[in-house]
């Protein structure tokens, strides 16, 4: 039982070592908690993505709009912070512990590698940078947390431009649901795919489409020889790809060597993306990649009327098959009633913040004040069925603007649901 409420922790914290370690659980997982995103879905209210007579606009259309919304976004880099990230630490010793040594050490180096690379290429490069920190040198690494919608969009207060924002892994996972519930493309277009120094989305409609970011490059925006453009060819293709799932046909672990995707789609995912950014990626030859039979599909979102129809899905499928992609969807997601919720309390004393918080408890008292102090009474996610993870700064908007240093503390909100505002 510990070894399975660990595992599904992980889905709740999403850091980039665990989608590491449990591809095939938490990449579809991370998906699936946006697709359930009633944030989303309202996107639908906003604009349409056909005429009114139900005609599709066109592909170019379509990710013009979507790329609208996007514009609302950014990428996550809090001055101050490590490696620009408001998670705090977590030591690569500690990770061994969950991980083994082996695996983590191997990543250890593959990551020394990639900013070594990224710094050579742009010494401005905030990911390059981190190979010179201190705290690097000392054995730690940024949390690099991945968030879903909702805890995306709740960056908006604390940034100075007032937008929301995530990491390459958020944003990414966002376009590829966006495609879907937004856009009307079908699942088995969208492939998600992750290197050691990136993740992004093709969109294998008409001549290709790279999602980036908060970027849509057509085939045209990527040849446009342009500081941008050549910086995503570069990065899409420069290190030893990990992944690519596609949310109808399954996993492609590329580090493992074992697909769910049949070869041939393997060879024409290759194919495509290779031709797109006109580079070959580096990958494993598909003749040396061993198929496996995939275990479960992602329900097409587009034969559902609302978000609430979607998430009732998942939770019968999770219901119906236990320690599958739609149980972990449900703690990515953050739904409150769930089988083991002393996984969030898991997750929460992982966290580098927490940590420095636990240290000033010794009785309830203490842990009550805590979260007594929490200011506002309205959840991130607007309902009582989900678990909140509250970010607390104890500076004023305008001394947060004159010194820029900002503290987040992710806290839990343990009252009972009675004495909640919805």
């Amino acid at each position: 039982m510990d070894k399975k409420l660990e595992k599904l922790s992980a889905a709740v914290s999403l850091t980039v070592l665990e989608i590491d370690f449990y591809p095939n659980e938490l990449i579809p997982a991370f998906l699936l908690a946006n697709l359930m995103s009633p944030t989303l879905w309202a996107w639908r209210d906003e604009k349409k993505p056909c005429s009114d007579d139900g005609i599709l606009y066109s592909p170019k259309n379509r990710l013009n709009q979507i790329q609208r919304f996007f514009h609302r976004y950014t990428f996550t880099n809090i001055e101050g912070e490590p490696g620009g990230d408001p998670w705090g630490l977590v030591s690569f010793a500690e990770e061994e512990k969950r991980f083994g040594s082996e695996f983590v050490q191997k990543i250890r180096a593959e990551y020394d590698a990639t900013f070594r690379k990224l710094l050579a290429e742009n010494p401005e490069s905030q990911f390059g940078q981190i190979i010179n920190e201190d705290y690097y040198r000392e054995g730690f690494f940024p949390q690099l947390k991945n968030e879903t919608l909702e805890v995306m969009d709740a960056f908006a207060s604390v940034n100075e431009e007032g937008k929301r924002s995530g990491k390459c892994i958020g944003l990414g996972m966002l376009w590829a649901a966006a495609l879907v519930v937004w856009g009307r493309f079908p699942l088995d277009r969208i492939i998600i795919t992750g290197n050691r120094a990136h993740m992004f989305v093709f969109l294998d409609d008409e001549d290709g489409h790279l999602l980036n970011n908060t970027k849509w490059f057509s085939s045209t925006r990527i040849n446009n020889q342009s500081e941008l453009s050549q910086f995503v060819r570069l990065v899409a293709s420069s290190t030893e790809t990990t992944f690519f799932y596609n949310p109808e046909l399954g996993m492609c672990h590329c580090t493992t060597r074992t697909s769910q995707i049949p070869q041939q789609q393997i060879t024409n995912i290759y194919a495509s993306i290779g031709g797109f950014v006109s580079n070959q990626l580096k990958h494993p030859n598909p003749e040396q990649i061993q198929f496996v039979q995939p275990d479960y599909q992602i329900p097409n979102p587009l034969e559902y009327d609302s978000a609430a129809e979607f998430q009732a899905a998942i939770v019968a499928l999770a219901e119906q098959h236990p320690n599958s992609i739609y149980e972990f969807a449900l703690y990515a997601f953050r739904r409150l009633d769930v089988n083991h919720p002393q996984v969030y309390v898991r997750a929460a004393m992982r966290d580098y913040n927490v940590k420095q918080l636990a240290q000033e408890i010794t009785e309830l008292s203490d842990a009550l004040s805590i979260v007594a102090g929490i200011e506002g009474r309205d959840s991130i996610f607007r309902s009582r069925d989900r678990i909140a993870c509250l970010m607390k700064f104890y500076i004023s908007k305008r001394e947060a603007i004159e010194t820029k240093p900002y503290y987040f503390t992710p806290c839990f909100d343990i009252r009972p649901l009675a004495t909640r505002k919805a």
